[in-house]
């Protein structure tokens, strides 16, 4: 694994873990949500089990982990993901999008502006921050955190929330003929799973939903159940003829 900086649009300093194989011509960029780290145990388990079917590329949000600046909520995070496509460019001919929470907010958001990956998966996708239900800035939501993941939580350096933002559920429908696959917790208590069915029904073809039976949110979906979280990902990157 290599550890790198990739410099964002206003400087910021993005930090990443690339997970990188000779001869490799296909990565996926993994983008955490609110509160987490590609350093965290899921992040790098998750990176590990995916570095079996292709390269990956796990980068810290701004204002967590090792990347610098301050978190924004999706209101620029976007550029972000961005510049670390822009950094996987150097290497790659196929990218693909991986996003959980928020990250997959800002995945939706970046994949339609610029149209620049091969196929986008998107874990516990809101339909905007102010229609989630379960507040991040709650004790309810930061405490788990903390407690599961702890200096990743705390090193959390947040920004000023109520930024404009775009809504994921305004742009959706413009990322075709991006394929999408969303995935969503059946019982998700942070981002219920209706977030999951407009979005999934505003979209365009090619798409394809997975609503994964008693699920939590997010990166839980994964470290519950990680070989069934790792089989709906390979199967629809077989799909979309991104792995063999």
């Amino acid at each position: 694994m290599i550890k790198a900086i990739v410099e964002s649009w206003d400087k910021t300093k993005i930090a990443v873990n690339h997970f990188k194989q000779e001869g490799r011509n296909a990565v996926i960029i993994i983008c955490h949500g609110f509160s987490m780290s590609k350093d965290a145990k899921p992040f790098l388990d998750l990176s590990n089990d995916l570095f079996e079917l292709c390269d990956v590329i796990a980068m810290d949000q701004r204002g967590h982990g090792g990347s610098g600046g301050t978190f924004l909520f999706s209101h620029v995070e976007h550029k972000d993901i961005k510049a670390v496509i822009d950094y996987a460019k150097q290497y790659y001919n196929h990218l693909y999008l991986m996003g959980f929470s928020l990250g997959a907010a800002s995945c939706i958001i970046e994949a339609e502006r610029n149209k620049n990956v091969d196929g986008l998966i998107v874990v516990s996708p809101p339909v905007s921050f102010e229609k989630i239900e379960n507040r991040f800035l709650d004790k309810g939501a930061l405490l788990p955190g903390i407690q599961k993941f702890g200096i990743h939580t705390i090193k959390l350096r947040i920004g000023n929330i109520f930024s404009r933002k775009i809504n994921p559920i305004d742009v959706v429908d413009q990322i075709s003929p991006i394929p999408l696959l969303i995935i969503q917790g059946e019982k998700d208590p942070i981002i219920f799973k209706h977030h999951a069915e407009k979005l999934y029904n505003k979209a365009k073809e090619p798409k394809k939903i997975i609503i994964v039976k008693d699920g939590l949110h997010a990166e839980e979906l994964y470290r519950r159940t990680p070989k069934e979280f790792l089989n709906i990902c390979a199967s629809w990157l077989r799909e979309i003829n991104a792995i063999k």
